[in-house]
């Protein structure tokens, strides 16, 4: 290794030429022999403090270590070094990072030329040491840089980058850092991708000149096993389905810049994935295809049917009299017309930019539709109006993607609609405008590098779609839009939201995607003739409001939903349901979404036949309903245990919510005012707004990867429902816990026994159990128990283990929500009240056993009596009993680590759980379950036998 002192005569020597010595280096610096960094008067610090420490990477030599000297988004160093851009040159450098007192997004590379142009890559934030290696050639600018042999490179960034706008101290380690041409080397990539969809979607940077693709099961390539695809495009699907299982693949390009493999990347098929092929966008029909293109008029007429043409007209002169705004401006601090950026979001993205691309989207239909020689001059008048504004300004995708795709499908359905009646310069001038805007989204989708879980990206694509189709034929990239978007629905966005039709941002945001996915389904239909809705995915996520929120039910809401959270009752998003079973022939979708009687030769059926809970295993949702047809006599219990994906969802591993007869007893917490508001960031997506557990204070990791909670067992009968889920990863609590399953047994439809099973990773431990409701929590801390009363409902619960316990009851919000997309309080009519039992453990303890029993109890009409829930005496055991009326049940949960038979009030499992319901004067058994269990028997007589360990329930199982 060189040490520092030749470095710094390397680049002494070497600055006439940009190489080193040995002819291949720009530079590189080893950090060898504990120099002090500051006589690399290149390597510019600012706001760190910079040491060469001990070990370097590979656990020898020395590194250079970056710490940020207050809270800040970055801890960077810059090398500021011009060179000039060669064939083949690849930066290269090992990495590893530490964060403290905040959240770290990813390790950062930017590298400008001399006019300030900028070209960005960026890797993973972690503690283990990475290689990483970046091939200037591939790089792509954000801001219209080009990169061209010869090409002066003035500075390079690299930098620890924290989360969004949040603050943290980061330490970054880089060694070896080197510029130097070489070709590519065809190294593994650490990455693997798990492909839920196959065939797989494969993507990788943009390059100019002869591109081949390479796949196999191999990682060395061999021919017998290897296909190679020649490709014009970045981006390709095979023709049919690979084996599932771990997958190599790489990329050989050729240009002026580049030549040679990428490095190997992997993807992963789960045996699971989709398989849902279609035919490739036909580009030929399309472009010799009449217009308008993407306006479906049949579509259209179906929607305005029993309008007169004078009714139409009128719309449109509504819609021309509201006009089109002057350029609206970006964001600039100072202007009191929006004093924060959130105001200018909803004041000017909301109200300007959105608003205005829907109105050109109407008009366009509306000029289709009538041929009017007067609506398409308003249409063209207000096109050409908001051709006008600036695509780099106020209405650009980087400062707002909602109104700017609004916006470009506002001008592709204008162009469309109007193509023949503009003049050539007309066509010229708009068609230059979608295309930048258009260019825009090309830019940010491709290479996909965004979250396929989260609907912005499924909005970006649909607009991007739509331009493509609109200029087939007349812009030599419109074919790879179309084509793309579709391989990316396929690859990425349809088949990632799991095998149920399930979303795991919840219902409020399963709504508002569907807008746009439905959109791209009809879209791909009536252009292509390709039907999305078979799709196995979009075939059945119809059903999930109606299992989320019955009608006459709250919806479950774990995740960001609405203002409040718990705001949303069923039947919801029936707009959405119903074009869904229309377009998927699905019945009980079209009764959820209000049809009384056929459509489209579809007959409405209510859901009394089907399961009437349900187990969404890729988000990891329980959700147990007693009724889907009608929410005043429903009961439901869920929890939510399983993956992050994206960021509308919430901190809530192991967490429930309780609603019963058209009441909220249970709730998820907050309001979801707006993403990333002070009472987002500090209250509703933290685990304190929900029915969890916090530990020592401190909630779990905030909108973490891999902080991932798992359901770990499920079971639903007619009497019970059963379920736990486990938040046991330490990821999830930071590092604090080692165990934390929440079992959770479900007596339906009047009562809910749950289990925590806690283990801390350093004694002692204080743990916090929450509940969240909207009426007044009532506490006797003599029996330990609760209640509250809410409408025609009431919750009474009692804490049965530990025998020591303190009970709080708070009112309101720690941080206050706004009223939506600004800084405003409220108003009195909007706010909800709600208060917060928190229940701790006297004394701190290392192993907890929170062992709770609550009631769910009907007022109206008639009203439930009050049960006694009470501890019994078991062996290997906790012991619940409960007496309502003539019922008594009696409840076992294996003590943790006990091995023997579960015994208690004469009921005896080998089981995990176990419960009955008899008589109380008779004894006759009117229903029992075990979990996990070869038996089951009370008062001597054998109920259930089975040679290996399952699920049991009298009545049966639902299937």
């Amino acid at each position: 290794m060189k040490t520092l002192t030749a470095i710094l005569w390397t680049f002494a020597a070497c600055a006439a030429t940009g190489l080193s010595a040995d002819g291949g280096a720009v530079f590189s610096y080893d950090f060898e022999n504990g120099a002090d960094v500051r006589r690399c008067p290149e390597l510019l610090l600012k706001d760190v403090e910079a040491a060469i420490v001990a070990p370097g990477a590979g656990g020898s030599g020395h590194a250079l270590r970056l710490r940020n000297t207050k809270p800040g988004r970055y801890a960077q160093v810059t090398i500021k070094r011009p060179f000039p851009l060669q064939k083949n040159l690849v930066l290269s450098f090992d990495h590893r990072e530490e964060v403290e007192g905040g959240e770290a997004s990813y390790l950062g590379v930017l590298f400008y030329d001399t006019a300030g142009k900028s070209w960005f890559n960026s890797g993973d934030f972690g503690p283990k040491w990475r290689h990483a290696e970046i091939v200037l050639g591939e790089m792509r600018s954000s801001n219209g840089g080009v990169l061209a042999l010869g090409k002066v490179m003035e500075r390079i960034n690299l930098y620890g980058r924290s989360k969004g706008d949040t603050k943290a101290v980061m330490t970054v380690w880089l060694d070896n850092i080197t510029l130097r041409v070489q070709p590519p080397a065809s190294r593994q990539s650490d990455e693997v991708r798990t492909s839920t969809s196959n065939p797989p979607f494969f993507n990788w940077p943009r390059a100019k000149g002869e591109t081949k693709l390479q796949y196999s099961p191999d990682p060395a390539f061999p021919d017998a096993k290897t296909t190679t695809v020649s490709v014009t495009q970045n981006f390709h699907t095979p023709p049919k389905p690979l084996g599932p299982g771990l997958w190599h693949w790489r990329v050989w390009t050729s240009s002026e810049l580049t030549e040679g493999w990428s490095e190997v990347r992997r993807v992963n098929i789960v045996p699971e994935a989709h398989r849902f092929i279609t035919e490739p966008v036909p580009v030929t029909k399309i472009a010799a295809s009449a217009r308008p293109r993407v306006i479906d008029l049949a579509a259209a007429r179906k929607e305005h049917a029993g309008k007169s043409a004078a009714a139409l007209v009128k719309s449109a002169e509504k819609l021309h009299r509201s006009g089109v705004p002057s350029d609206p401006p970006r964001y600039a601090p100072g202007n009191p017309d929006w004093p924060t950026w959130i105001d200018w979001y909803g004041k000017v993205h909301g109200g300007i930019t959105s608003r205005t691309g829907r109105k050109l989207q109407q008009i366009a239909q509306l000029a289709a539709l009538t041929c009017d020689p007067q609506v398409v001059a308003w249409a063209k008048e207000m096109a050409l109006a908001a051709a006008v504004w600036n695509p780099k300004g106020g209405s650009a995708m980087e400062v707002g993607d909602i109104g700017a795709q609004h916006l470009l499908r506002g001008l592709s359905w204008c162009y469309d609609a109007l193509h023949d009646d503009l003049t050539a310069d007309e066509r010229a001038k708009l068609r230059a405008v979608i295309v930048e805007r258009a260019e825009q989204f090309w830019k940010r989708l491709n290479p996909f590098r965004s979250n396929e879980f989260n609907n912005h990206a499924w909005l970006q694509t649909l607009a991007l779609a739509e331009a493509g189709f609109v200029l087939i034929g007349e812009h030599d990239e419109a074919a790879a839009w179309a084509e793309f978007s579709r391989q990316l629905y396929l690859g990425r966005f349809l088949c990632c939201l799991g095998y149920q039709g399930d979303n795991n941002e919840g219902i409020g945001y399963w709504g508002y995607g569907l807008l746009f996915v439905i959109d791209y389904g009809d879209l791909m239909r009536h252009v292509c003739g390709i039907d999305l809705f078979q799709h196995p995915w979009l075939n059945q996520t119809a059903r999930f409001p109606m299992y989320c929120a019955p009608p006459n039910s709250w919806a479950v809401s774990f995740a960001d939903t609405a203002k409040p959270n718990h705001s949303v009752r069923g039947p919801a998003e029936q707009r959405q349901v119903r074009d869904l079973a229309v377009r998927t022939r699905d019945p009980y979708a079209l009764w959820y979404a209000g049809a009384t009687n056929a459509v489209d030769g579809l007959a409405p059926k209510p859901p009394t036949d089907l399961p009437q809970s349900v187990h969404y295993r890729h988000i990891g949702w329980v959700i147990f309903n007693t009724s889907l047809a009608d929410g005043m006599e429903n009961s439901t219990f869920a929890m939510r245990s399983g993956p992050f994906y994206a960021g509308h969802q919430h901190d809530d591993q192991n967490g429930f919510v309780i609603h019963a007869y058209g009441e909220k007893l249970a709730i998820d917490s907050g309001y979801y005012d707006w993403w990333g508001s002070p009472h987002f960031k500090g209250y509703s997506t933290l685990t304190r707004a929900h029915n969890a557990i916090i530990v020592n204070g401190k909630d779990q990791a905030h909108m973490q990867k891999g902080a991932d909670g798992r359901i770990g067992a499920y079971f639903d009968s007619p009497a019970y429902g059963y379920t736990v889920g486990d938040a046991s990863n330490p990821a999830v609590y930071l590092g604090q816990l080692k165990r934390f399953d929440r079992r959770a047994l479900f007596i339906k439809p009047g009562f809910v026994v749950i289990h925590d099973l806690l283990q801390s990773s350093a004694a002692p431990t204080r743990y916090d159990w929450l509940l969240h409701a909207v009426a007044p929590i009532e506490t006797d801390a003599a029996s330990q128990s609760f209640a509250l009363t809410s409408g025609k409902a009431a919750l009474r619960g009692r804490f049965l283990a530990p025998s020591k316990l303190t009970m709080t009851v708070t009112k309101g919000y720690p941080v206050e929500p706004v009223d939506g997309y600004s800084t405003r309080p409220v108003p009195p009519e909007k706010y909800a009240h709600e208060w917060t039992l928190t229940t701790t453990r006297t004394a701190p303890a290392e192993n907890e056993d929170i062992v709770t029993a609550m009631q769910i109890r009907r007022l109206a009409p008639t009203t439930d009596p009050e049960a006694r829930m009470e501890s019994l005496k078991a062996a290997n055991a906790f012991g619940i009993r409960i007496a309502v009326g003539d019922d008594t049940h009696i409840i076992l949960f294996r003590q943790r680590d006990a091995k023997n038979t579960m015994s208690g009030d004469e009921l005896e499992s080998d089981g995990d759980a176990a419960a009955i319901r008899f008589d109380t004067q008779s004894g006759t058994v009117r229903s029992a379950f075990a979990t996990g269990a070869t038996r089951l028997r009370f008062r001597g007589k054998e109920l259930f036998r089975n040679a290996t360990p399952t699920d049991w329930s009298l009545p049966a199982e639902r299937k």
